[in-house]
C-alpha cells in the first residue's frame, strides 16, 4: 500500500483521525518506506505487543531512534526483570501518598495562575497557563529551584524531538549536556550530605537515591535517566491533556454545557479526551525475532510503533469512536490506551490526572463564558498531538 501515513506531515498532525481510521480498516500493519518503521493501529494488536515483552522489547527505546541498550537507561528503555526491579524502587519514591500530598500546592498554584490572567479577558491557554503547571509540579517534586522551570521547558522540547528523530542533533546534544550537568550537580549535593551523615529534604531525587529493594539501590546514572524520563513524559503530555480537553469542549458546546452543569463530569471528560486524541500518537517497541502480522513480515530488530491514539478509535472497542462524549461509559473509558498499557503503563498517570483535574476545574470555574479566540497552532514534536498555542477569551471582571 502507498505510504499514506507520514507521521511528520502537517496534515496528519492537524487531522489525524482520518488517517487512523484508514490504517485500522485498510492497513493494520503499515510500513513507512520513508522512515523505515512499522505502525500497528488495531486495538487488540497494540495490546498484544504491549503485553508480550519477551518478543517486543523496549531496550532500543520508545522513539524512532535506536537507543543504546547498554547505557544506564531507566524504565521506559528497559525490559523485565530489570524493569520490574526499577519499578519497585521508583514506586517506593513515587508513592500515592507523596502524589496526594501535592494537591494543596497544585491547587494554590493553579488558582493563582487563573487569577493572574482573569482580568485580561484573553490569553494563550497553552503558553500563559498550561506549560507552567507541570514544570512547577516537577520542580516541587524534585526539590529544585522553581525559577529554573523555563530552562526545563526548553530542554523538554528538544529532548522530546531528539527521541523521535526531530530537531537539530547539535542542539539536542547541547541540551543533553546541560541537563546532565544540572542534575548531576543536584545528585552529587545529596550524595555528599548522605556521606556526611546529614539529613536531606524529602524530595524525589533523594527518594530515588535512597530507596532499596533487596538491598539494591538505583545507581546515580539511572537516577538521572529517570529524571530525564519524568521531565519529558510528565510535562508535555500533561499540558496537551489540559489544552486538548478545553479545545474539545469548545468545539462541542453540548458537551461543554454538560460539564458546566456537573463538574463531576470533569474526570470522565479528561479520560474521553485521552481516548479521543491521545497526547502521544504512540511509542515504539523492537521485535526480538521475525514476526508476521496481518500478512506483513516484520524483520527482527525493526522499530514498530504501537499507535495508542489509533487504537483508541477502533470501532471494535469503542461505540461511535469519532464522537467526543463526556458521558461515555466508564467501561469504555477504562480501556483507553492514552497512558499505555501493561508493564510500561505510565507511572505518572495518577499525577497527570490530578494536575489536569485541578486545572480544568479552575479554568471552567474561573474564566466565565470561555470561548475560542483565534486558530490553535499544532505542536512541533511529531509524536505528540496538541498545541503550541491555544488562544481563548472569556468575560473579564
Amino acid at each position: 500500500m502507498s505510504d499514506f501515513f507520514d507521521i511528520k506531515d502537517r496534515e496528519f498532525q492537524e487531522h489525524p483521525h482520518a488517517v487512523y481510521k484508514r490504517l485500522i480498516a485498510e492497513c493494520p500493519v503499515h510500513h513507512s518506506e520513508k522512515y523505515g518503521f512499522y505502525a500497528v493501529s488495531r486495538y487488540q494488536d497494540v495490546k498484544e505487543i504491549l503485553r508480550n515483552t519477551g518478543l517486543w522489547s523496549s531496550k532500543f527505546g520508545p522513539g524512532t531512534a535506536y537507543a543504546d541498550p547498554e547505557a544506564p537507561n531507566a524504565l521506559v528503555n528497559v525490559d523485565p526483570p530489570e524493569h520490574d526491579f526499577q519499578l519497585k524502587l521508583v514506586n517506593k519514591a513515587f508513592t500515592r501518598q507523596s502524589i496526594n500530598a501535592l494537591e494543596p500546592d497544585i491547587t494554590e498554584f493553579v488558582r493563582n495562575k487563573v487569577a493572574e490572567i482573569r482580568p485580561r479577558g484573553h490569553a494563550d491557554l497553552m503558553q500563559d497557563f498550561a506549560v507552567h503547571l507541570p514544570l512547577f509540579v516537577i520542580s516541587r517534586m524534585l526539590g529544585v529551584d522553581p525559577a529554573d522551570g523555563p530552562m526545563f521547558r526548553g530542554w523538554v522540547q528538544e529532548l522530546t524531538m531528539g527521541v523521535f528523530g526531530d530537531g537539530d542533533p547539535a542542539v539536542i546534544q547541547g541540551v543533553q549536556a546541560e541537563f546532565a550537568a544540572y542534575f548531576t550537580n543536584e545528585v552529587q549535593k545529596r550524595e555528599k550530605v548522605l556521606a556526611e551523615g546529614g539529613t536531606l529534604e524529602d524530595d524525589l531525587i533523594t527518594r530515588l537515591l535512597t530507596a532499596e529493594v533487596d538491598g539494591k539501590r538505583l545507581e546515580p546514572a539511572r537516577v538521572l535517566g529517570f529524571i530525564s524520563f519524568l521531565l519529558v513524559a510528565g510535562s508535555g503530555t500533561t499540558t496537551m491533556l489540559v489544552c486538548n480537553t478545553v479545545h474539545h469542549l469548545l468545539e462541542n458546546p453540548d458537551q461543554m454545557a454538560k460539564v458546566m452543569a456537573n463538574f463531576d463530569l470533569i474526570p470522565p471528560a479528561l479520560e474521553e479526551s485521552m481516548r479521543y486524541t491521545a497526547p502521544v500518537h504512540g511509542l515504539f517497541r523492537t521485535n526480538n525475532e521475525d514476526v508476521t502480522l496481518h500478512g506483513v513480515n516484520i524483520p527482527k530488530d525493526s522499530k514498530v510503533m504501537c499507535m495508542f491514539a489509533a487504537a483508541n478509535l477502533d470501532a471494535d472497542q469503542f461505540a461511535d469512536p469519532d464522537r467526543f462524549d463526556v458521558e461515555r461509559s466508564a467501561a469504555e473509558l477504562r480501556k483507553q490506551l492514552g497512558f499505555g498499557w501493561g508493564t510500561h503503563i505510565c507511572t505518572g498517570a495518577p499525577l497527570a490526572r490530578m494536575e489536569a483535574r485541578i486545572a480544568l476545574t479552575e479554568i471552567l470555574s474561573g474564566l466565565p463564558n470561555l470561548r475560542a479566540d483565534g486558530p490553535a497552532v499544532q505542536t512541533a514534536p511529531s509524536v505528540l498531538y496538541g498545541f503550541d498555542s491555544l488562544p481563548v477569551a472569556w468575560d473579564a471582571e
